[in-house]
């Protein structure tokens, strides 16, 4: 009888047991949907903002634009810098657009990437093809310092490349005419590291912790870009694993240091 009883018991208990496990999985989960969903509501509430505030100005000049060019006595010369304008205007909203995404992609914890052999020189290489005019116009020295390690990781290049263009057009964004951006890259305790330094005013210390959030400025009337460029860099950096941090000093300017685990 009594063995009877402690089987009942622990039958009892085990299936009690189950029940608490259940409605606790049951509860993790349920938190889990509910906190998701509060980063990708406040995620569109943001790109939302940004939408209506950043693409209206380039949207606006494409309308106008597009209007200027259907006007049959324009001339040949005003014609060409109009289509121009008109290019231009498409192509920061794109860049726009794909910033957003991808800000989006890592809120939700999505932020792919097409891994492969990554030629390190190649990059870098690109990025100073892509960005010596801009630099000139600007009278700003764009230079490859360090010599980067002929080496070859495992990494998304295009990624990549989209985190070192987004440091070099920071860097660019607030180095004076005269000063000098150095794009280089070198290997370090079994890592690749890519450093983008300039000469500009320099970063103080209490808004270095924010440089990295996004949809944050140090320039509150700055609108020079969406603050998006050092977040969504930071976010291809620790999706290949590695990290991205910032040295500077005031009045001698900014090194930006990425930092990954070297395969070759």
């Amino acid at each position: 009888m009594n063995q009877a009883i402690d089987e009942l018991f622990t039958s009892l208990l085990a299936q009690a047991t189950a029940d608490a496990l259940v409605r606790a999985r049951s509860y993790d989960q349920e938190r889990e949907a509910r906190r998701t969903a509060e980063i990708l509501s406040r995620a569109r509430e943001d790109v939302l903002g940004v939408v209506a505030h950043d693409l209206r100005n380039p949207l606006n000049l494409v309308s106008m634009t597009t209007q200027l060019l259907l006007e049959p006595d324009l001339s040949p010369e005003r014609r060409k810098s109009t289509s121009a304008i008109n290019a231009r205007a498409v192509a920061r909203m794109n860049r726009l657009i794909g910033d957003l995404l991808d800000v989006v992609r890592m809120e939700a914890g999505h932020l792919s990437l097409d891994v492969g052999p990554c030629d390190v020189t190649r990059v870098l290489s690109e990025t100073m093809d892509a960005f010596q005019q801009r630099a000139a116009e600007q009278g700003i020295s764009l230079v490859l310092s360090p010599e980067p390690p002929n080496v070859i990781v495992q990494a998304d290049e295009e990624r990549v490349l989209q985190l070192i263009d987004n440091l070099v057009g920071n860097a660019l964004k607030f180095t004076p005419s005269g000063g000098r951006v150095s794009i280089g890259g070198f290997i370090d305790a079994n890592e690749l590291r890519l450093t983008v330094a300039d000469t500009g005013p320099g970063i103080p210390e209490e808004q270095r912790a924010r440089l990295f959030d996004r949809f944050w400025q140090a320039r509150g009337a700055d609108r020079r870009g969406l603050g998006l460029g050092l977040p969504i860099a930071k976010g291809i950096a620790e999706a290949h694993g590695g990290r991205l941090w910032v040295e500077s000093t005031m009045g001698s300017g900014s090194t930006f240091h990425f930092a990954m685990p070297l395969a070759r």
